[in-house]
């Protein structure tokens, strides 16, 4: 008889040690407690989610450990009273978890003991913060788009700074403006480098001296040192009797621009960088130097470094233009900006040429997604060919260059093309027509039946049937 009891024990025991080892290959967190709430068991999961030992708590009551504060919410006595799962969020030790609690009953079917299971949400909580500081973002993004005055903007040197990219790069220009450092702008082509520089010198302790840019590429080689620099009387033929004030002494006291500056000869690098030097410069065909008071802003296409690398830039005056690098980064890389400068630019070419036209939310969203491999160079001769050649009051998708879009679902029928049809068309049909403009455009923007139907405020159901209505008839 005391064998077969000793047997029992032994296989008890290890079962137990079983169901333990069980328990502890779970990922969740076990917490079990008894009815009373005493602290019985807790798996190695448990232990690593919480960063508490079992010690602390094997043998203690959930609601002691409450008010100890290793806890800041508890299951087991809502359990008990209960009879029923219980979840609850649960912070320890600067981490969430989920806790499930679920009842165990005895034969009399009274809860004997609380199983609690324990889920890590941390990294859930820390995306639905980003996201939720993402929404304000976009929210703010809005706010900043409806309340643009484009008049402003066209005061301000035209800059337009929404997306979080622009913004760091304006505070990093308003902060360098003030200095006397040259600054070296870089970015591809159409980026608004000559803006940035005419903002820096607007910004600086010069702004009421002369900014004078120089475009490197459009002077010719020959002449290029004499416009830069001026010559004197005789210097070479055709010269004027008098010589020639050059840009240089042009932009004295204030900001010279130098756009391109890669393109320059070797020859003229070494003359910039006497000028950068010694602040002087010396006119061609005269033995004698001018002292100069300019600062030198320049603006390039290209990769410098490489450029000296290969030889073709001198890495001394490389050095000398890079105390201060902006880079301009192209439109698809802040993307943020698009829509405002859609709204500058249409305001620009609506006043200038009498009109008031406006774009729909599906041309709106057609510009946004596009690439603009030409950035803000092309997004504004687009718009300027928009505005000239549109004769309705809105611009639709449809009126878009094939490459951006017009040609992708937008040619059968845009939500400006209703009013046109009024008198060719009974009102059901136009109504019909427009209603599915309205759903096919909210498909777009919110790219999903789902997100669609709730901005709508319609059934799921009633999109798919609408739709497939319309595509039928």
């Amino acid at each position: 008889m005391q064998w077969d009891i000793r047997h029992k024990i032994v296989l008890c025991i290890g079962a137990i040690s079983r169901i333990k080892a069980i328990l502890n290959l779970l990922k969740d967190g076990v917490y079990i407690s008894t009815c009373e709430g005493i602290t019985l068991y807790v798996n190695d999961s448990w232990r690593r989610l919480t960063g508490v030992s079992s010690e602390r708590v094997l043998g203690r009551r959930v609601t002691d450990l409450l008010e100890m504060g290793v806890f800041d919410a508890i299951v087991n006595p809502d359990v008990v009273r209960t009879g029923k799962k219980v979840t609850r969020v649960q912070n320890i030790n600067g981490r969430s978890v989920v806790l499930q609690g679920h009842p165990v009953f005895d034969d009399n079917g009274q809860v004997e003991l609380v199983v609690t299971f324990v889920r890590d949400i941390t990294t859930f909580h820390r995306m639905k913060e980003e996201i939720a500081a993402q929404k304000s973002l976009i929210q703010q993004y809005q706010r900043q788009v409806s309340s643009l005055n484009p008049e402003e903007v066209f005061l301000d040197e035209g800059m337009v700074a929404v997306s979080r990219e622009s913004l760091e790069m304006l505070h990093q220009l308003d902060s360098i403006a003030p200095t006397e450092a040259s600054v070296l702008i870089l970015g591809e082509t159409g980026v608004g480098k000559d803006i940035v520089a005419r903002r820096l010198h607007r910004k600086s302790h010069r702004s009421t001296k002369p900014f004078i840019k120089v475009d490197c590429t459009t002077i010719p080689e020959s002449l290029v040192e004499s416009e830069l620099f001026g010559y004197e009387s005789g210097a070479f033929s055709g010269a004027k009797a008098k010589g020639k004030r050059g840009l240089f002494e042009d932009a004295n006291g204030g900001t010279i621009f130098l756009d391109e500056i890669g393109e320059l000869s070797p020859h003229l690098q070494s003359k910039l960088l006497r000028v950068l030097q010694d602040q002087e410069i010396m006119r061609v065909g005269s033995t004698k130097a001018i002292p100069i008071d300019v600062r030198i802003l320049a603006a390039t296409n290209r990769d410098l470094e490489k450029s000296v690398a290969e030889g073709t830039f001198r890495s001394d005056l490389y050095y000398r233009l890079k105390v201060v690098v902006l880079h301009v980064l192209p439109l698809r890389e802040r993307k943020d900006d698009i829509l405002s400068l859609v709204k500058v630019f249409l305001h620009r070419f609506n006043a200038k040429y009498g009109k008031q036209l406006r774009l729909t939310g599906k041309a709106e969203n057609a510009l946004f997604k596009y690439s603009w491999p030409g950035n803000i160079r092309e997004l504004e001769n687009m718009i300027h060919g928009l505005v000239l050649a549109s004769k309705k009051p809105l611009i639709c998708c449809a009126d878009l260059p094939t490459e951006v879009g017009g040609d992708q679902g937008c040619v059968a029928f845009s939500s400006g093309d209703f009013l046109s049809e009024i008198g060719s068309r009974p009102l059901k049909e136009i109504m019909r027509r427009l209603e599915r403009a309205v759903i096919e455009e909210a498909l777009t923007l919110y790219g999903s039946v789902s997100k669609a139907a709730e901005a709508l405020q319609i059934n799921r159901t009633t999109i798919f049937r609408k739709t497939r209505r319309n595509h039928d008839g």
